[in-house]
């Protein structure tokens, strides 16, 4: 039983390395298919991630440190075995749970860049005729958003200046000095 315990470790522990190390960039779940709907909510998620090569590995590694450390502390091979399966299962539904919730987070995404006309900000790095910039726009909340910033005006514009978006090219933020 101490060779499966340790087996299920190396196997689970070399999956979950690959993946730290960028081996599974593609989000690739099931029988080598696509990931599964991320969105999936309740049991229908959690029975579709126990299909998923994420489950998997983060269950047998799991099972396989639990068992072998039971062993290793006097446990029987049926003790050991059974606690180590409770736990591989919860780390492996856990994971998958864990995973899917953070592909649902939607980060550095702005919403309508055509919403970011007219609004004020100030400018981190300056801005010159052709000279790239950063704008700080502020959010709602209290939160904010920085901008690659250009400018169409004739003179620079330093870092620290006030300014008022104009206009959004793709994802630039076209500025203009802010009016006294």
């Amino acid at each position: 039983m101490l060779a499966v315990f340790i087996g299920a470790l190396l196997f689970g522990g070399v999956l979950i390395a690959a993946s730290v190390l960028g081996a599974g960039d593609h989000p690739v779940d099931g029988f080598g298919a696509h990931a599964a709907d991320p969105h999936a909510e309740g049991a229908v998620g959690h029975f579709i991630a126990l299909f998923g090569i994420r489950f998997w590995s983060f269950a047998t590694a799991f099972f396989g440190v639990t068992g072998l450390l039971l062993r290793l502390a006097g446990a029987g091979g049926g003790l050991a075995g059974g606690v180590g399966a409770v736990v591989g299962v919860a780390a492996g539904l856990g994971a998958s749970s864990f995973f899917r919730k953070m592909t649902r987070e939607v980060v550095g995404r702005v919403g309508d860049a055509g919403s970011l006309v007219g609004r004020a900000g100030k400018l981190l790095l300056p801005v010159s005729g052709g000279q790239p910039g950063k704008v700080r726009l502020a959010q709602p909340g209290g939160a904010s958003l920085d901008l690659v910033a250009a400018s169409d005006d004739a003179e620079a514009l330093a870092a620290g200046a006030d300014v008022i978006v104009v206009e959004v090219r793709g994802h630039v933020a076209v500025v203009s000095r802010a009016p006294t």
